[in-house]
């Protein structure tokens, strides 16, 4: 269900329709307003708009990057899962082998004791 909530941003009420609870959309414009206090603060003559693109310029770089180190996240957790379900498939097979060889041991000892 969609709520209709006003925001303050640079200076401006904007209403905005979202799923997500007053305190998470007042949190996301307390951060946009606040990135664009910062390049006003330092640079006077930005306009508002050019503030707000370049907020979004760097909101868009910042996604951007998050994105790719969750993509290399991914192919590394993918490379340690199949190293790990390899090293499980040794590891089993290496039970199974020594199983055997236990056997195969036993056997030899019951046949040398025979023999005596």
């Amino acid at each position: 269900m969609e709520n209709v909530y006003t925001v303050r941003i640079g200076g401006f009420d904007l209403s905005l329709y979202s799923s997500e609870t007053a305190e998470y959309t007042n949190k996301i414009a307390e951060e946009v307003d606040r990135r664009i206090k910062e390049i006003t603060s330092v640079n006077p003559s930005v306009s508002l708009t050019n503030a707000a693109l370049l907020v979004a310029m760097d909101l868009a770089d910042e996604l951007l990057k998050l994105e790719t180190g969750t993509d290399n996240m991914r192919a590394q957790l993918k490379d340690y899962l199949d190293d790990s379900t390899k090293a499980i498939a040794e590891r089993d097979e290496a039970r199974r082998m020594s199983e055997r060889l236990k056997d195969e041991l036993l056997t030899l000892k019951i046949e040398l004791s025979n023999k005596k």
